[in-house]
């Protein structure tokens, strides 16, 4: 009797055999900070830690329907030299006349530098595939992370608990304690909860950081229109929620920002005329589409595989998966816990990581939650 299998269903079955499951964990683990894969077995692997220089055996898991890695149990190896045959070499050159200096040599080559020998291949090997280029250490950050003082708050609990259920899709450290978890794919339907975005756009030209821009592309645009315009796509990149507004609310942004500024009122009339055609420039165009895109990419994100479920279920899996949106109070207190933690370690590419987050984190508080850098956040804070 033949096995009848789609082409997909037997692709699955080919991607995620023992061999090319290697493949996968070794490339997850390689690329954390202080972690490579050594050997892989049926449910467990060797791994070194390659800031202290130690072996660890350690359970694996992997589900196939979550997609998801999960390293656990971790126990350290101590390696100890076999020095028996080497003693018994030298006990035999002091006791009997047949054994020379050249056997005795051998005997310490064979019984004492090959062991040494095996141990830096091995580390060799585990190493060579390795990509150090632009790995950051986060061994000082989890020294660092001692003072947590958001722990208990309902929203750090909430998105820790997220962590478990929807992991990163990168394993950054491993702490040889707690167990690592590992998404292959994005977890994270919504890119951004935008539910005051609008609101809060319309009030941009009250924040000195969008008046500055905005008056520099301004003044540009009046004395010579396509540097004014690439002054205007920068601003928008940097501030793609005004995309959510219609023209009549652009319109009135755009106005008050103009007003605020003593030269630039007088060329009101212009600059809203030539504002008007910027929105339907391409390049302007396209900085919205990509933002717009990216608010509404989960509508089309998994409709094959829902069809046929149940309204109910549907709903019922929403509201219990759903993210929560953070109070910018809240996403205040995460940057003020990452500033202090920045502050007590020495390593600039740490300090780059983390100012890059801060940076994003201090961005949505306008733009509105983005869950997956909550979680890296938080993932970061509890290393």
């Amino acid at each position: 009797m033949s096995l009848e299998l789609t082409i997909r269903e037997f692709e699955e079955i080919n991607l995620y055999s023992n061999k090319n499951l290697e493949k996968v964990v070794a490339s997850i683990v390689n690329e954390s900070s202080n972690a490579a894969l050594v050997a892989m077995y049926e449910d467990s692997v060797i791994l070194l830690d390659h800031e202290e220089g130690q072996f660890y055996f350690a359970d694996y898991k992997f589900d196939p329907n979550k997609l998801t890695l999960e390293f656990d149990n971790f126990k350290p190896i101590n390696l100890v030299k076999e020095n028996y045959d080497f003693k018994k070499a030298v006990s035999s050159f002091f006791e009997s006349e047949d054994v020379n200096a050249y056997q005795l040599s051998e005997a310490y080559k064979q019984n004492v530098l090959e062991q040494e020998q095996y141990i830096s291949d091995l580390i060799a090997e585990a190493l060579s595939v390795k990509d150090f280029e632009d790995t950051v250490s986060y061994k000082q950050l989890a020294e660092a992370n001692d003072n947590l003082t958001i722990a208990d708050r309902p929203y750090f609990k909430f998105y820790k608990e997220r962590l478990e259920k929807k992991p990163l899709t990168e394993a950054k450290f491993f702490n040889w304690k707690d167990k690592v978890v590992v998404s292959l794919v994005e977890t994270e339907k919504h890119k951004i909860l935008n539910s005051s975005v609008a609101e809060k756009a319309l009030n941009l030209w009250k924040r000195e950081d969008f008046k500055k821009k905005f008056e520099e592309a301004a003044l540009a645009f009046i004395e010579d229109v396509a540097l004014g315009k690439e002054k205007f796509v920068e601003l928008f990149e940097e501030f793609p929620q005004i995309f959510l507004l219609d023209r009549a609310d652009r319109k009135t942004l755009f106005g008050k920002a103009i007003i605020a500024h003593s030269i630039l009122r007088e060329y009101l009339e212009d600059l809203q005329k030539g504002l008007n055609i910027l929105f339907e420039d391409e390049d302007v165009a396209q900085v919205g589409k990509q933002y717009l895109s990216m608010l509404n990419e989960d509508e089309d994100e998994g409709k094959d595989e829902d069809e046929g479920k149940d309204e109910d279920e549907d709903k019922d899996e929403d509201e219990d998966e759903a993210p929560k949106e953070l109070t910018p109070d809240e996403i205040e207190e995460i940057i003020d816990e990452l500033n202090k933690v920045k502050d007590k370690i020495e390593d600039d590419e740490l300090k780059d990581k983390l100012d890059d987050i801060i940076e994003k984190l201090d961005k949505s508080i306008e733009e509105g939650t983005r869950p997956d850098l909550i979680k890296e956040a938080i993932y970061l804070l509890t290393i």
